[in-house]
């Protein structure tokens, strides 16, 4: 293999660890909007409280409280399961992308190691 291809083989392989890392820092970043989205929502989740019967009869006000919590409960629970959808979506659509250039690039990179090693072979061999 002569040096000009090595060369060029080298140029490709940096590049293309380039994209994928840009690739996965996309993918991370989505990632950590899905994580953030899934501990908010199972926040909102744990905030509802049983009604304990005893309350209720001692405290009619606390029913009223009690279904206006979880009224706003379930409007958050719905916004943050559709924000979640979108940012799943997101992601399975990165995925790839971040998979396919993770693969460039480890090829680019062993094409690269073994162009080196057979031009240092060569190289060897003449002297």
């Amino acid at each position: 293999m002569d040096r000009r291809r090595a060369q060029s083989l080298a140029r490709l392989a940096q590049l293309a660890a380039l994209t994928r890392a840009a690739e996965l820092a996309k993918l991370a970043a989505v990632a950590q909007s899905r994580a953030r989205l899934k501990a908010a929502l199972d926040t909102v989740r744990q905030t509802e409280a049983p009604l304990d019967p005893a309350e209720a009869i001692a405290d009619p006000a606390m029913i009223g409280a009690r279904l206006a919590h979880r009224r706003w409960s379930e409007v958050q629970q719905r916004r943050l399961n559709q924000q979640l959808a979108l940012v799943s979506a997101d992601w399975l659509r990165q995925k790839p992308a971040a998979a396919r250039a993770f693969g460039r690039a480890a090829v680019l990179e062993e094409l690269s190691q073994k162009a080196h090693t057979d031009l240092h072979n060569d190289k060897e061999r003449k002297t």
